[in-house]
C-alpha cells in the first residue's frame, strides 16, 4: 500500500511538472506579448522579387502558430539568431515547415532585418552576443 501511495504521488509530480512545462511554453512573456501588438504587415514592394515572394509564405507559415505581427516586430536582426529560430519552430511545426520552407523564411527575415532593421542589425554586428 506505502509503495502504491508512494508511486501515485510521484506521478502526481511529475505530471504537475509536466503541466507547468506546457504552461511555460504555450505562455509568452510580456516582452514576447508587446511584439504581437505592434504593426502585423511589411511593405516589401521594394524588395528583390525572390525575397518578394517569401512574404506570402511567411505570413502563412508563421502565422499559423502565432501573429505575423511577433516575428515582424521582435529584436531578432542577425541571420543566424533567424536561423536558430526558424529551425525552432521548424520542430515545433512539424511537417507544416519543410527544410525548403525554412531556408526560404531564414532568407527573407534575414534580408528583411538588414533593410527594415538596419539600425538594430548594424549594432548587433558592432556588439556581438558572447555565447
Amino acid at each position: 500500500m506505502k509503495r502504491t501511495l508512494a508511486t501515485v504521488a510521484l506521478a502526481a509530480l511529475a505530471l504537475m511538472g509536466l503541466i507547468r512545462a506546457v504552461q511555460a511554453q504555450e505562455a509568452p512573456d510580456a516582452r514576447i506579448l508587446a511584439f504581437d501588438k505592434g504593426p502585423s504587415k511589411i511593405d516589401v514592394s521594394k524588395y528583390p522579387t525572390e525575397i518578394k515572394d517569401t512574404y506570402k509564405l511567411f505570413t502563412v507559415k508563421c502565422g499559423k502558430c502565432h501573429t505575423v505581427a511577433r516575428a515582424i516586430n521582435c529584436e531578432f536582426a542577425l541571420p543566424d539568431e533567424w536561423d536558430r529560430y526558424v529551425k525552432r519552430m521548424m520542430r515545433r511545426a512539424g511537417d507544416f515547415i519543410s527544410a525548403d520552407d525554412a531556408k526560404k523564411l531564414t532568407e527573407f527575415l534575414a534580408y528583411d532585418s538588414k533593410t527594415r532593421k538596419k539600425a538594430l542589425y548594424e549594432k548587433k554586428l558592432a556588439n556581438p552576443p558572447s555565447h
